[in-house]
């Protein structure tokens, strides 16, 4: 049986593989003018809110606490998204 615990340790670890998969492309010119890396994101950020959407059906997260962990992995990619535009302007 799946314990609420290894429920948000799943979503967790899921949402650091995104912002690392993200994170490490700041680097890369694509970052900033590539469409398809974008849909590649927002695939990835779409899979996780379906990810959380499942959590909150079977009840190991509230509905505000999914669109927690959502709207921080969101904020996060922008974050870094506008971290790689700004040092790519320079």
């Amino acid at each position: 049986m799946v314990s609420q615990k290894d429920a948000l340790d799943v979503l967790e670890e899921n949402a650091a593989s995104i912002r690392k998969l993200i994170g490490n492309q700041k680097f890369a010119l694509c970052l900033t003018d590539c469409p398809a890396f974008d849909d590649v994101a927002d695939t990835r950020v779409y899979g996780f809110s379906c990810q959380v959407r499942f959590a909150v059906a079977c009840g190991f997260l509230t509905e505000k606490e999914g669109q927690k962990m959502v709207t921080a992995l969101e904020n996060d990619l922008a974050d870094i998204k506008q971290e790689a535009s700004e040092r790519s302007a320079r």
